[in-house]
Order: C-alpha cells, then structure tokens, then sequence
C-alpha cells in the first residue's frame, strides 16, 4: 500500500464513481480500477461496494478512508512545511494553456496548488501555441502545456512529451448522424466540418485519413475558441466538430448533449506537451508547479 493507492481510494470516495474519480485525478477508469484492485488484493479485504451507478465504501472502506485522510493531511503539512524553507509559496509565476480541452483539467490541478498556497499569485495565458511561444520566448510565461507541433523545429524551447490526446468528430445529440453505426468519412463530409486552424498541424494522421479515403481535407472554418464556444455551437446546429476527447467535451458526450460520431477510418491523435525555454532554470514555485503538472498528466492517456 502506498499513498498514491490511498489517494486513489479517497477520490473514489469521495466521487461516488469510478470514472468522476478518473477525471478528477487525471487517470484512465481502466488504471484506476486496476490500481484499487491492487489494493484490495494486497490487504484482502472489499473496501468498495459497487453498487449500479454508485460506489459506497464498505466498512472496512470507511476505516481506511478515515485513515487515508489523516495519512494525507500530515504529509502535505510536512512537504509545505519543506517548501516554505525553499521559498515556495510567495511570489508570482505565469502559465499558459491551449483554450480547449486542457483548461479543465488544468483548472483543478492548478485549484489545488493554489488552494495550498493562497499568497502565490498564479497568472494564467490562454491562446493558440504560436501566441503561447512567443509569450513564453519573451518570458512572459514560465511554462505552457501545449500540443507538439512536429513542423516546429525551435531550439529555444524544450517539448517534453505527457500523453496522447485522441480526438473524434462530435455533433449535437439531435444531428441526423448521432447514433449512427460505422459511418464513412464522406457521409460526415455531407456536413460542415468545424475546427481550429492550427489543428491539422498537430493531428498525427490527419493527411493521411483524407488521402486514404480519396477526400480533400476540409478547410478549417474557425480558429481558437473554448471549450463551451464549439458545444454551445455544434448543439445549435449541424456542424460536426473535430475536438478532443477530454474534459467538458466528455462531460456533454455523457451527459448526452453531444454525440461523438461513430467513423472508424478516423484515427486522429496530438501529443499534448510541457513546453518551457531550453536551459533556463525556473523559480522554485514555478519547477513545483512544472513537477505536478508532468505527474498528474503524464498518467492520463485518452
């Protein structure tokens, strides 16, 4: 038993569902029952009870919650306790962050840093990546998490990779295609596709998938927005959008406002990256920051 198993099982507690746990914790359903079922395994013991779209926690469970709360406090007091002594938790640091799909799941990350260490201001850039690497080239930025765009060969700036984003074509749940079966890439053409320009720069397969299908790619019709700009847009009308499975978009797919369409030729995916300037040292507030983001998304694969 370790403490990243004892968070794991407090979220899951607290959630109520294994997959509202995932999300939270930026973490597969699949790793996640995996890694509690670890646990029950190492301590032999039922700490859940999974009941049909619940999960209660046994009695047991409820023993070594309690238990996982107290465990949790007293390391976090003693690693704040540690990183005031180096300097941590004052001062000022600035991020930025692509305006779609990321910004959910930053927000909690960042919401809990802030959260421990309320007299750090953090400031938070949000844009396309060219408008992000020239802020964080003029150190406007400490750092950004951004998509990998393989066209870019910069050697200012260092892309470490976190993890693989999928993306689909979604529309509203009353699109005449929503619910279809193995729908081709040309009876979707039939509609108007919505994206971001400087998306067909980071999808891996992108080309490929049109020329395949003997198919012009469509031409991008809008660029940067956020998250609830493209569901409130394609929720209103026939459009079909390429976004990323990840944050708000999950959350309207399973709460039925949209419907990722069912295409198998389509294989899309970005590799979604910490991206800071090569050589330079961050502030310890910023390379704590830096250190949690790569932790928590480079466990999270879509």
């Amino acid at each position: 038993m370790d403490l990243r198993q004892l968070k794991y099982f407090r979220t899951i507690v607290d959630q109520g569902s294994f997959r509202k746990a995932a999300d939270v914790l930026h973490i597969s359903p699949p790793a996640l029952s995996l890694s509690i079922k670890g646990l029950e395994d190492e301590l032999g013991l039922c700490l859940l009870d999974r009941k049909p779209g619940h999960i209660l926690p046994t009695s047991f469970g409820h023993s070594l919650y309690n238990s996982a709360i107290n465990i949790q406090n007293n390391v976090q007091s003693a690693l704040d306790e540690l990183n005031e002594i180096r300097g941590i938790g004052s001062g000022s640091l600035a991020i930025g962050i692509l305006p779609y799909g990321i910004p959910a799941t930053m927000g909690r990350l960042i919401g809990n840093f802030n959260e421990r260490y309320p007299n750090l201001e953090i400031r938070i850039g949000l844009g396309s990546s060219d408008y992000l690497r020239n802020r964080l080239a003029n150190a406007e930025l400490d750092f950004m998490v951004s998509e990998i765009d393989d066209s870019l060969s910069d050697h200012a700036f260092e892309q470490e990779p976190l993890f693989t984003l999928r993306y689909g074509l979604v529309a509203g749940h009353k699109h005449p295609l929503a619910g279809k079966r193995n729908l081709s890439l040309k009876r979707v053409l039939e509609y108007r596709i919505a994206y971001a320009r400087t998306w067909r720069n980071v999808l891996k397969n992108w080309n490929v998938t049109f020329q395949n299908e003997g198919l012009q790619p469509p031409r991008p019709s809008i660029g940067e927005a956020t998250d609830f700009f493209f569901i409130n847009m394609i929720s209103n009308c026939n459009a079909v959008a390429v976004l990323p499975m990840i944050g708000t978009f999950m959350d309207a797919i399973d709460n039925g406002q949209l419907s990722e369409l069912h295409v198998p030729k389509v294989n899309w995916s970005s590799t979604v990256a910490l991206v800071y300037r090569a050589g330079e040292t961050l502030s310890p507030n910023a390379r704590l920051l830096r250190d949690e983001t790569r932790t928590a998304l480079s466990e999270l694969t879509l």
